[in-house]
C-alpha cells in the first residue's frame, strides 16, 4: 500500500509529521494555488462588453465595449456566423432573416492567456426572409411542372428538390414526373449557411404514354440562361484545341444561350482573346459518363466554309492517360462548305494503337437539302461487340470492339457539344461564311437497358 508522501511509519504504524507542517496550512497553500490559475479570473483586469443597435427589423450592428487589455475578439452572432479579430473598433452589420431570440457572445483573450466572456440576447421579431414558390402543372403536358422560386428577401443560393432530383440555383425550373401519384417538392433558400425549406405537395394525374424507362440521363433545355452547371461544364480559351482552330471558346450567353427549349451555340466573327472568332464548348466531364446504351441529340446545324460542329464523346479518364490512349466516338461532326459538305456528317472512332493513333470513320449525306435546314436526330449504339451510327434511325456506321487495340471502349465516355470555326480538317472561313452561324440542340438522352 502507497502512503502519504508527507507521513512515514514506525514500527507500532504509528503517523509521525516530517516536515513541521500542518494539515490545514497544506490545505490553504493548495487552494491559494487552485485560485492563481482559474483563466475567468474578474481581477484580471479586463471585461467583455459590447453593445448592439437595430438597423432595421432584421439588421442589428454590433460595437464592442469591451475595457481594459486583451488582444483578441471572439465574434458569435448566434445565427451561424462568427468572426476572430484583433481589432477593437470593428463594426458588424448582421442579418438575422427570421425572427427568434439569438444569444450573442463576445469572447476576450489577453496577453497572458486569460479569457473572460459576456452574452446577450437579441430578439428579432420580424422575418424578411419569406420562402415561397410557385408549382404549376402544363396544360399541354401534365407530367411537366413549371416551379418559379418566389421568395422574398436576401439570400445567397438555393436548390429544388423533387424525386431523386437536385437542381441548384434556377429560378424557373421545368420538373419532370413521369408517373402519376402525389409528389413533395422542396426549395431550401441558403443564407449565411443556415438553411429554410419550404415543401409543397402536387398531383399527377396520368403516366406519361412517352416515358421510355430504360432513359437514364436526359438534357431538355427546359430553363433559360446558361447551359445549366449541374450538367455541364463551359469550356473556355483559344489555342487551337489541337487542331489550329481559329476561335475563342467563351462562357457568355453571346456564344451559350438557353431558352424556349433549345441550347443555341453561336459562332461570331468578332476579335476576342486575340482570337477572329468566337463560340462554345461545352461537356459533362466529372458531372456525368457512362459505358454502354444508346445516346442521341435532336441537332439543327450550321452551315458555310469553316465551320466544324460536333456532337462527340472522350473517355472519361483523359486527364491520367491523355488522348488518343483515352478513345474517342465522334457521334456527328460537319465539316461546312459547298460541293456537298452541308449536307454530309461523319462518325468517326480514334483510339490508341500500340502507340500510334488510329481511327475509322463513316460518313452520311442527305438525300436532298442541307443540315441547317431542319433538325435531325444523330445517335450511336454501343456495346462491348460494337459501335452503330444513325441519322434519322437510319444506319449508316458500324464498328467492330472486340480487338484488344480497342479496348479504350470498354470504359466510361463524357459528352461535348461545340462549334469549331476553321482548323485542319475544315479549312478556314472565306468570302461565302456567313456569320453568325448556330448549331441549335433541342435534346440530348442517354438509354441504358
Amino acid at each position: 500500500m502507497k502512503l502519504p508522501k508527507l507521513f512515514k511509519t514506525n514500527q507500532t504504524n504509528t503517523p509521525v509529521k516530517s516536515l513541521g507542517l500542518s494539515i490545514p496550512f497544506i490545505f490553504l497553500i493548495f487552494l491559494s494555488a487552485t485560485i492563481g490559475c482559474e483563466k475567468n479570473d474578474p481581477e484580471a483586469g479586463f471585461k467583455a462588453d459590447f453593445n448592439f443597435s437595430f438597423i432595421d427589423d432584421s439588421h442589428i450592428q454590433f460595437t464592442n465595449a469591451s475595457e481594459g487589455e486583451y488582444y483578441s475578439l471572439i465574434w458569435n452572432f448566434g445565427n451561424g456566423v462568427s468572426d476572430t479579430t484583433t481589432d477593437k473598433k470593428q463594426t458588424y452589420n448582421v442579418y438575422y432573416p427570421e425572427a427568434g431570440d439569438y444569444d450573442v457572445s463576445l469572447k476576450l483573450t489577453n496577453y497572458t492567456g486569460d479569457n473572460v466572456s459576456t452574452t446577450k440576447t437579441v430578439s428579432i421579431s420580424i422575418s424578411s426572409l419569406i420562402v415561397s414558390f410557385t408549382a404549376d402543372i402544363d396544360a399541354t403536358n401534365p407530367n411537366m411542372v413549371l416551379l418559379k422560386n418566389t421568395t422574398q428577401g436576401l439570400f445567397d443560393t438555393f436548390k429544388w428538390r423533387y424525386r431523386n432530383e437536385e437542381v441548384e440555383n434556377e429560378t424557373e425550373h421545368l420538373a419532370y414526373f413521369p408517373f402519376s401519384g402525389n409528389y413533395d417538392i422542396e426549395l431550401i433558400v441558403t443564407n449565411n449557411n443556415q438553411d429554410y425549406s419550404l415543401i409543397q405537395s402536387v398531383v399527377i394525374a396520368q403516366d406519361d404514354p412517352n416515358y421510355n424507362p430504360n432513359l437514364v440521363w436526359s438534357e431538355e433545355f427546359d430553363y433559360t440562361g446558361l447551359p445549366g452547371s449541374s450538367n455541364w461544364n463551359m469550356e473556355t480559351g483559344g489555342g487551337g484545341w489541337g487542331n489550329n482552330e481559329l476561335q475563342y471558346y467563351t462562357n457568355s450567353q453571346n456564344n451559350a444561350m438557353v431558352e424556349n427549349g433549345v441550347l443555341t451555340i453561336t459562332a461570331r466573327e468578332e476579335e476576342y482573346g486575340g482570337r477572329d472568332y468566337t463560340s462554345a464548348r461545352i461537356t459533362t466531364q466529372n458531372k456525368f459518363d457512362f459505358k454502354y446504351g444508346k445516346i442521341e441529340a435532336r441537332i439543327k446545324l450550321p452551315y458555310g466554309q469553316g465551320l466544324w460542329p460536333a456532337f462527340w464523346m472522350l473517355g472519361a479518364n483523359i486527364s491520367s492517360v491523355g488522348w488518343p490512349a483515352c478513345g474517342e466516338i465522334d457521334i456527328m461532326e460537319m465539316i461546312g462548305g459547298s460541293g456537298g459538305n452541308d449536307k454530309t456528317c461523319h462518325t468517326t472512332l480514334h483510339w490508341d494503337n500500340n502507340g500510334d493513333h488510329a481511327s475509322y470513320g463513316e460518313s452520311y449525306t442527305l438525300s436532298s437539302g442541307i443540315f441547317a435546314d431542319d433538325y435531325h436526330i444523330f445517335a450511336v449504339e454501343w456495346d462491348s461487340q460494337e459501335i452503330r451510327g444513325y441519322v434519322d434511325e437510319n444506319k449508316f456506321y458500324t464498328a467492330n470492339l472486340t480487338p484488344a487495340e480497342l479496348s479504350e471502349f470498354r470504359n466510361n465516355f463524357f459528352i461535348i457539344l461545340n462549334v469549331a470555326v476553321g482548323g485542319n480538317w475544315p479549312g478556314s472561313p472565306d468570302a461565302t461564311t456567313v456569320f453568325p452561324q448556330t448549331m441549335k440542340v433541342d435534346y440530348v438522352r442517354v438509354y441504358q437497358e
